[in-house]
């Protein structure tokens, strides 16, 4: 029993100086001497969030408001890829609004085609869907959506803009117009998705996303409303248009 005591008395005796010396090492973080811990900080790369959080804790006082560059969401190559993501964004919402002209253009009382109404209604509503779920996406990669980041896929090709407000244009010069308009935001949508797989630049989540959103419906669109065109040319041959254009429009309410 007098051997544990004496024991203990010299444990004691021996830590509480080593404590003091410690705690005497002057305002470092945590009683590291500054420094060690300018050293230590100088072994972390700057691009790091670690660097960000141990630089601003090195310091004697901070405040909540110090922005931490390095810890965000950002990886990969997405940083390379954010403005065209951010301009398909903008040209699917810039289109939806383009659709829904089109959609109250053949609801009106003077055409009274309701089956095309409903059809570009449900193409505005995909549009602007896809723009707030790639607007969802670019945000989830760490990016910040521009809203004036507008796209310009049309500026050296007016021929295929959906020009919504010309002229009065019968069913089928719109669908054609549409279409035009469709296969254009699909090209882009392949053009962003190829230049992600490149091998210096390669970004699979981006890939794999707009092969999931966007690849397989714009296919089926494509082909429908080829379809659509080439039936409405076949319609406007006959000698009795405005039955067929009337029984294609009844198909269309039932159908989309």
């Amino acid at each position: 029993m007098k051997v544990f005591i004496v024991l203990t008395v010299l444990a004691v005796t021996i830590f509480i100086p080593a404590k003091a010396s410690i705690r005497g090492t002057g305002p470092g973080r945590s009683g590291v001497p500054r420094s060690a811990s300018a050293a230590f900080l100088d072994t972390i790369p700057k691009a790091f969030c670690y660097y960000d959080v141990q630089s601003e804790c090195s310091r004697q006082s901070h405040t909540a408001d110090v922005k931490l560059t390095n810890c965000n969401a950002l990886y990969g190559k997405f940083g390379g890829i954010q403005s065209k993501l951010e301009q398909y964004a903008n040209a699917l919402i810039e289109t939806s609004f383009k659709y829904l002209t089109v959609s109250s253009y053949f609801g009106n009382f003077e055409r009274n085609r309701m089956g095309l109404k409903r059809l570009y209604r449900k193409l505005s509503d995909e549009a602007w869907d896809d723009a707030k779920d790639l607007i969802n996406f670019i945000t989830l990669r760490g990016g910040e959506m521009h809203f004036d980041n507008r796209a310009t896929y049309w500026d050296s090709d007016k021929t295929r803009d959906l020009q919504v407000n010309e002229n009065d244009l019968s069913e089928l010069e719109r669908m054609s117009n549409v279409l035009d308009n469709y296969k254009m935001l699909a090209d882009e949508a392949i053009k962003i998705q190829r230049e992600v797989v490149k091998h210096t630049d390669a970004d699979g989540s981006v890939a794999h996303y707009f092969e999931e959103r966007f690849f397989k419906r714009q296919t089926k669109t494509v082909h429908t409303l080829s379809g659509y065109v080439n039936d409405l040319k076949r319609f406007f041959a006959d000698a009795d248009a405005s039955l067929a254009l009337f029984l294609f429009d009844e198909y269309l309410k039932t159908s989309v």
